[in-house]
Order: structure tokens, then C-alpha cells, then sequence
């Protein structure tokens, strides 16, 4: 079961980047919720210091979704 949440997170992830290459803003969307699958798969497997590093990158992406709202704001 941990294998296809794995899967979900990594296909989650990648759309996200192929998003953020399109430059569309719903690409934050996909890393926060693949951020979160992972790092539940990382806590419930006690990888802590994934775990964290899923944390992180799961607050860069919220940092990224309001920056980017904010500047597209700025240049309408």
C-alpha cells in the first residue's frame, strides 16, 4: 500500500514540475499534496529527516504559491 502512495507522490511531483515549466501556478497545488503523502510515507516508516525535508520543501511551496499570486497581481 506504501508503494502506490509512493507512486501517487512521485507522479504528483512531477506534474508539478512539468506545471512550474509551463509557468502556471497550480503547480504548488501538486507539491503540497505531494509534499504531504510524503511526508506521512516518511513519518509512518520513521525516515525522520525526510520527513522534514518534506516539511520544508511543503512550506516553500506555499511560500512560492503566494509569491507568485502576489506578483501576479502586480503585473495586472
Amino acid at each position: 500500500m506504501i508503494e502506490i502512495f509512493g507512486a501517487i507522490s512521485m507522479v504528483l511531483a512531477v506534474t508539478g514540475v512539468v506545471l512550474n515549466n509551463r509557468k502556471m501556478i497550480i503547480c504548488f497545488w501538486f507539491w503540497m499534496i505531494s509534499n504531504a503523502i510524503s511526508g506521512w510515507i516518511h513519518f509512518d516508516s520513521g525516515v525522520y529527516s525526510l520527513m522534514v525535508r518534506d516539511a520544508v520543501f511543503f512550506g516553500l511551496a506555499i511560500e512560492g504559491l503566494i509569491r507568485w499570486g502576489r506578483d501576479k497581481k502586480i503585473e495586472l
